[in-house]
């Protein structure tokens, strides 16, 4: 059995989430890890798992009432760009990439949060849908929404410019297994230091781009799992992601208190 269609649908629901519009809150949160969206469990009412199909685990719940989604996106731009081609079409409103991420300044701890403003473009997806120089900026209220909550968590954060790199070893600066056969392998790395940008990680600049050309709101706040300039990396990082989990959940019921009325 097939069908004919640019975007088929799975018993009415779409291919890779494998959910349909009634499931979709207006603000949808973006781990990388379907680990994580676990973590939702102790802090949301009415909590469920919707659907889990290869990397993708959607759950939903309510947090002080307002309804919203936890979506796992895997790891790196092509199986973000999937996520949140799904989720838009869906209808979701306003997109919160949350996770993990490597900080590139000396003053910033490992557990400590890091909120980006935009992102370097080196994801990879986004450049089938905007030229190089289409920048990848977060929404400016939802920003200011997750800063005011990150304020009320009293825990240290940052604010500043990321680099979105799809590739985790070389392209962060990592020697690929050790072997150092390219004495160059470090360039793009200390280019970012160069160029005074604050965290590297992997999704942000997808979410972004792809959501400011199709008039969503997007942000992102992650916790420093580890310093690559100091080399101190956090063992153990559940706590701090669920601190980050509990931060970014005030930060919703800010997005529609203040930006979904």
């Amino acid at each position: 059995m097939y069908i004919v269609a640019d975007n088929p649908l799975y018993d009415n629901k779409v291919p890779h989430l494998r959910c349909e519009k009634k499931d979709i809150c207006d603000v949808v949160l973006l781990p990388g890890d379907p680990g994580r969206v676990e973590f939702f469990r102790e802090f949301l009412d009415d909590f469920e798992i919707i659907s889990s199909n290869r990397e993708y685990k959607l759950a939903k719940g309510k947090y002080k009432g307002y309804p919203v989604n936890v979506c796992s996106t895997g790891i790196g731009a092509p199986s973000t760009e999937i996520a949140i081609t799904e989720l838009i079409e869906l209808g979701a409103k306003a997109l919160i990439r949350i996770g993990g991420t490597g900080a590139i300044k000396e003053d910033v701890e490992c557990g400590e949060f890091i909120i980006n403003t935009a992102a370097v473009r080196m994801g990879g997806a986004s450049n089938f849908y905007a030229m190089p120089e289409y920048p990848a900026v977060a929404d400016f209220n939802l920003v200011m929404c997750i800063k005011e909550a990150c304020e009320e968590s009293g825990v240290p954060h940052h604010m500043g410019i990321g680099a979105s790199v799809g590739s985790f070893y070389r392209g962060q600066g990592r020697n690929p297994l050790g072997i150092n056969k390219d004495k160059n392998y470090k360039n793009l790395y200390e280019e970012f230091i160069r160029l005074n940008v604050l965290n590297i990680e992997m999704e942000a600049e997808t979410i972004f781009t792809l959501s400011s050309i199709y008039g969503v709101m997007a942000g992102s706040i992650c916790t420093a799992h580890c310093n690559r300039l100091t080399n101190k990396w956090l063992v153990d990082y559940e706590e701090p992601q669920k601190r980050l989990c509990k931060t970014a959940l005030e930060a919703v019921t800010k997005v529609y208190e203040n930006c979904l009325k």
